[in-house]
């Protein structure tokens, strides 16, 4: 390119980045008009059948702070009809008559602009008032409605709920829609006779306002978000003091919230004495749980009206209160409990810092949780469901930092891209590892100062960074800024790779990006400040948390030395706090094996040995290692009972047994069987009065995977215990069980259960469960090829089917090839047909199996009309599954037939018997 092209390229390069900067701020709001305060009502139902419209009047209190001349005031609205506008001055003299016609409104923004007449006076305050109309919507935003059926009359109950986060206030009244803009609320609900209003703040009075109708008053609230204003009408119960804190939820559910509203006091509690900032001091009086029929998550934080689903509060014996219901609503309730701090009186400045609130909301769910209710173990099992959870999305190209710069999160659904697991799981662990890094004291210490000088106020990372240095300990070399900028504003994690030398007197460390395809366009050459924590077999401490030294993103290898004395294993990042994976060399591992075969696995904790579990099965999947050597270290397996080190194997083997062939799969049901000889031979299929949470929990993936792959006689010892001494199981593992029933001569039994039952959650698992059967051509031609189901539970049951039978996927796919045209009818759509068949072939590994496909479709395809699109596609991924197969599992397929033809089993099972008779021979000696 000649000079004059590269300086025109660089000229348009400059332009459209103009451009594009000027159209992104186009959807922020300026700064030289400002709200202080809202007086803002709101009149409801006021006709008998399902709600439609509300009409609402606002008047924002306006400070003039910029220094140029304002001659238009911009704020927002969505979806609401301007009926009348009016501006006023500081003493009520109405500044000038504006016409509506006159407004101007920015769809693309969903900005609203008052042109005025007369500039605004600098420092001046204004009174910008709105009459309007509104909809109460369906879709869960804004103000929307719910409905229930009244259980003793059966009657249609309407309520009307809001969801205002993130940029739905502007659906419920013009507002200056953005976090940074906080002001005080006066809010007033117009609602009919008989209904209740419930909002943020203390009820103040009601006024009777004509017929059968009144207005309620609230106290004004904390400065605070557009966001986080919230209000509900319905008929509702209150558990507790209104005034203090309170449940609220229909009548009929009143006995069902003593759980929910016990552990509300403690986590309230709680959090007061953590954070030294007791929730009356922030400035609200009250704080309310309200639960709701339809919500679009399981809670919203909105100050003084947390507002639930409502299955997180209602527990009803019997059906969900069993122990993973409850930890679901202790987890659920401190999060949002958190919030009231870290988002509610300290709040992000902008979306693209969204983590601010929500790190630390998931962080103390589990933390917190952990600490009222220790049963559940939460703070190891936050390794399995957290950080190992979101170790695979921050992995690929579409991760995305912590932090984003400002102007590159602008739009609706730049907004909504934020609200992503890297904001909450990511988040939550890198605030777990700077905890453990930096000692509790000094973490929570930090915590209070940020929350105390920010209160009521909008922060950045800076601010919150500004206290975490001010009390990192002094004698951590560690460049702390460069530190925080890897981790949060940074896309990724680093993968370790540890070599031993010398006897295993050194050990080198080198690190790089772990990604899972590094042809996905993602930067390989990224590097971070990984702090290093590590044990021995010399030195096998795993509570100190504090970093031995820190691997600075310039250095090429760490070296550790062990010149002294040779170690003969290491466990690098002590119970998976750091936010990193490890992969050793071949004899480390071995000797690591070794030390997790041995009498308490050497010390090795839970999180860690879930750690290596997961590590392995995630190197094996990119290819740094082979499956064949995976599964050869799992075989210590057969010794381990624990629930977490167990979570991480059924996630790892969830992905590599569906790729199995069908002739593959008897010799690794003889592999499952031996591995959890150990967990089996503690757990069974039976309960028991003494299991604790986390046996439960163990109990019913062991069970799921014994059974599916009918392994140990899993089956048979289910239909015994059906059959001869049949009790219902809790509610946490009736699918399973009933599943697993399903598959052996009680189908029809679980298929009564399905028919007599009347809650609807109930119904749902016992279809779910009932579809495992063995009996699949009953199944499909009595249940789902009839209308006595829907098209969801037609659905369903077909991948009940097929997923919990894995050796019966072809006979499956033959069934519903020989004449697709039934099942096209049953799910009323040949695009669904399409869908379905897709998703069973997700399942195919063998050329034969793709054959099947492709004979489907040549006779088929004309059928589906568009949708053979989906039919080609699912072609295209078999294809690419059965090459991945191949080439992929070759030595695994090896593996695991040798170990059965060599008995390889018997040694495990002996292992384990001697393990097990340990005890009883120590006693007799």
């Amino acid at each position: 390119m000649n000079s004059w092209g590269t300086r025109f390229g660089l000229l348009l390069a400059l332009a459209l980045v103009l451009i594009g900067a000027c159209s992104a701020a186009d959807y922020r709001l300026g700064g030289s008009v400002v709200p202080s305060f809202y007086n803002l009502t709101i009149s409801v139902f006021s006709n008998v059948a399902e709600p439609t419209l509300f009409y609402g009047e606002v008047n924002i209190t306006l400070q003039v702070v910029g220094t140029s001349e304002v001659r238009q005031i911009t704020l927002h609205k969505d979806a609401i009809d301007i009926d009348e506008c009016w501006l006023y001055n500081e003493s009520g003299v109405q500044v000038q008559p504006i016409d509506i016609s006159l407004l101007i409104y920015d769809e693309a923004t969903q900005q609203l602009t008052v042109p005025l007449s007369q500039a605004l006076n600098f420092h001046g305050e204004y009174t910008l008032g709105f009459k309007y109309t509104g909809r109460i919507r369906t879709d869960m935003a804004g103000l929307f409605s719910a409905s229930y059926v009244e259980q003793d009359t059966g009657k249609t109950k309407w309520l009307g709920v809001t969801q205002m986060q993130r940029l739905n206030a502007r659906l419920v009244f013009p507002c200056f829609d953005e976090p940074a803009f906080k002001a005080q609320f006066q809010l007033q609900i117009v609602r009919p006779s008989g209904y209740e209003a419930i909002s943020n703040t203390k009820l103040l009075y009601t006024a009777e306002e004509g017929t059968d109708r009144f207005v309620d008053h609230f106290e004004v609230t904390p400065a605070m978000s557009t966001y986080l204003l919230a209000f509900i009408i319905a008929e509702y119960t209150a558990r507790g003091n209104v005034s203090d804190f309170a449940v609220l939820t229909r009548p009929e559910f009143y006995d069902h919230t003593e759980f929910s509203f016990q552990v509300g006091q403690r986590v309230l509690s709680a959090y007061d004495e953590l954070f030294q900032q007791s929730y009356a001091s922030l400035g609200n009086d009250i704080l309310q749980y309200a639960t709701s029929p339809r919500f679009p998550h399981n809670g919203m934080e909105n100050w003084g009206l947390i507002i639930y689903s409502d299955d997180v509060l209602v527990k009803v014996p019997g059906y969900t209160d069993d122990w993973s219901d409850k930890e679901f609503t202790v987890r659920i309730i401190a999060h949002e409990t958190s919030h009231m701090w870290f988002g509610d009186s300290v709040t992000f400045s902008w979306w693209s810092y969204f983590w601010l609130n929500e790190a630390f909301a998931r962080y103390y769910e589990y933390f917190m949780a952990h600490q009222l209710h220790p049963e559940y173990r939460l703070d190891e099992q936050f390794v399995v469901r957290q950080m190992q959870l979101i170790f695979a999305s921050d992995a690929v190209n579409s991760s995305q930092p912590m932090t984003s710069p400002e102007e590159s999160i602008q739009t609706p659904s730049q907004i909504g891209d934020k609200f992503s697991a890297i904001a909450y799981a990511k988040g939550a662990c890198i605030v777990r590892m700077w905890r453990n890094l930096m000692g509790a004291n000094n973490f929570d210490t930090a915590i209070r100062n940020y929350l105390k000088q920010h209160h009521l106020g909008n922060t950045r990372p800076k601010d919150l960074f500004a206290h975490l240095i001010d009390n990192w300990p002094t004698d951590q070399f560690v460049n702390l800024e460069q530190f925080f900028y890897d981790f949060t504003e940074q896309v990724g994690y680093p993968m370790l790779i540890v070599n031993a030398t010398r006897d295993n007197q050194i050990i080198h460390v080198e690190q790089m990006r772990f990604l899972l395809n590094r042809g996905d366009g993602s930067d390989p050459d990224l590097r971070y400040t990984v702090p290093i924590t590590y044990a021995t077999n010399l030195s096998p401490d795993f509570d100190n948390l504090t970093p031995r030294i820190y691997h600075h993103r310039v250095v090429d290898i760490l070296t550790i030395s062990f010149e002294e004395q040779p170690i003969e294993w290491i466990v690098l990042n002590l119970k998976q706090s750091n936010y990193y994976r490890v992969l050793y060399d071949t004899p480390l591992l071995n000797s690591l094996q070794v030390a997790l075969s041995s009498s308490s696995h050497s010390g090795v904790p839970v999180e860690n040995r879930a750690q290596i579990v997961d590590d392995l099965f995630n190197f094996a999947l990119v290819g740094y290692i082979d499956y064949a050597d995976v599964f050869k270290f799992m075989e210590y397996l057969s010794q381990e009972v624990d629930y977490v080190p167990w979570y991480a194997t059924y996630q790892g083997l969830q992905f590599v047994a569906k790729r199995l062939t069908p002739n593959q799969l008897p010799n690794f049901q003889q592999y499952l069987s031996d591995i959890t000889a150990a967990v089996f031979a503690k757990l069974g299929v039976t309960w028991s009065s003494d299991d604790t949470a986390l046996d439960v929990y163990n109990r019913n993936k062991l069970v799921d995977w014994l059974c599916r792959y009918q392994t140990r006689d899993c089956i048979q010892l289910v239909a015994d215990k059906f059959t001869n001494d049949f009790e219902k199981p809790s509610p946490d593992y009736r699918r399973t069980f009933y599943c697993a029933a399903a598959r052996s001569e009680h189908y029809e039994r679980v298929m009564e259960f399905y028919r007599e039952e009347s809650n609807v959650k109930e119904r749902e698992l016992l279809w779910a469960a009932a579809s495992c059967t063995r009996s699949y051509v009953a199944h499909y031609q009595n249940e789902i090829l009839t209308n006595g189901s829907t098209v969801s539970q037609k659905t369903i049951g077909l991948a009940q089917m097929y997923q919990q039978n894995p050796d019966l996927i072809t006979p499956i796919f033959n069934m519903l090839a020989e004449n697709i045209t039934p099942l096209a009818e049953a799910l009323d759509s040949w695009a669904a047909t399409a869908v379905v068949i897709s998703d069973l072939a997700d399942y195919f590994t063998s050329r034969e199996q793709l054959q099947l496909l492709q004979d489907f479709y040549d006779g088929n395809h004309l059928l589906f009309g568009q949708s053979a699109s989906e039919l080609s596609k699912a072609l295209e991924t078999v294809l690419q599954n059965v090459q991945w197969t191949e080439m992929r599992l070759d030595r695994l397929a090896n593996y695991l037939s040798k170990r059965k033809d060599n008995g390889g089993q018997q040694s495990a099972h002996v292992l384990v018997m001697l393990v097990l008779a340990l005890p009883m021979l120590l006693a007799w000696l």
